[in-house]
């Protein structure tokens, strides 16, 4: 599930490969959506989107 690859960074920083996991775990509790898209001419583009629910609070 977590991984980083051997691309090294620009900025020497390394991830840890724990970002999109975490983001699509929340999703799916929500039952949300993930898209990832070509960021021409260069890396991807990821769009999150979640329900947007009216609630109401029993007090």
């Amino acid at each position: 599930m977590f991984y980083t690859t051997g691309h090294k960074s620009a900025d020497g920083k390394r991830g840890m490969g724990l970002g999109l996991p975490l983001y699509r775990a929340i999703l799916h509790a929500h039952k949300g959506a993930i898209q990832v898209l070509d960021n021409t001419p260069a890396g991807s583009i990821f769009r999150l989107t979640l329900p947007a629910k009216e609630v109401s609070i029993h007090e």
